[in-house]
């Protein structure tokens, strides 16, 4: 029995957990989604201090037009490895701490990746990660947030879906509430463009926190709404 089982190997040329058409091991998998790759020593190191104190490691930036500043991800934000990206947009969808998914994002939306906007614009659909992700996709470009290749059109359509958001953001940060859509309505004139809109303070809408009066939000959602 043994000589015909050698032989049948010897015939096809490989071991029997080569054959051919065999399926592959699956990644890892937790709560139904495949895990994202491990990072270098260094990158999971930083990783861990934000998840080990998520509110303390995006500090405040000591100017109104830069009101978060990611304090524990320095080489996140710098690695050109693609697979970071793939790792903080994993980190932050995954269910748990919401305020290190905040950190995360904060962290995402520092970095110069192609393909960081189609990630932002996805959270955008999160409850409870839609006021930062507008904030992020509004502030790109704007000092030490990168420019990166967008889709302005697109981008502006997205947030403008999320305009008129009744939610409450509950700010772990500053320790403050806002109204989600605020959020939203900055980041959305910063994209199009302040000039033409009706703000008291153009220079820090989208970059700043929003501080709409009444007054100036219904100005202003009458103007996105043409």
């Amino acid at each position: 029995m043994r000589a015909l089982v050698a032989l049948w190997i010897a015939l096809l040329g490989c071991s029997p957990g080569e054959q051919s058409g065999a399926p592959e091991p699956e990644r890892p998998r937790e709560k139904g989604r495949v895990m994202s790759s491990t990072l270098s020593p260094e990158l999971e190191g930083e990783l861990a201090a934000i998840r080990k104190d998520p509110v303390e490691s995006v500090g405040f930036g000591f100017k109104a037009d830069i009101p978060y500043v990611p304090n524990r991800a320095d080489s996140l934000i710098a690695s050109r490895d693609p697979g970071v990206t793939e790792r903080l947009v994993a980190d932050a969808r995954a269910p748990g701490d919401r305020v290190y998914r905040m950190a995360v994002l904060h962290v995402l939306g520092k970095r110069a990746d192609a393909g960081i906007d189609a990630a932002l614009v996805g959270f955008l659909d999160d409850p409870e990660l839609c006021a930062t992700a507008a904030y992020l996709l509004g502030a790109a470009g704007y000092r030490e947030y990168p420019t990166r290749a967008r889709d302005t059109d697109a981008v502006r359509a997205a947030l403008r879906r999320h305009v008129d958001d009744a939610g409450t953001f509950a700010d772990p940060f500053y320790r403050k509430s806002f109204r989600t859509q605020d959020f939203a309505i900055a980041a959305y004139v910063r994209v199009s463009g302040p000039d033409g809109f009706p703000l008291t303070s153009p220079d820090l809408v989208g970059h700043g926190l929003p501080a709409f009066t009444d007054a100036e939000r219904a100005a202003l959602l009458a103007q996105i709404a043409k």
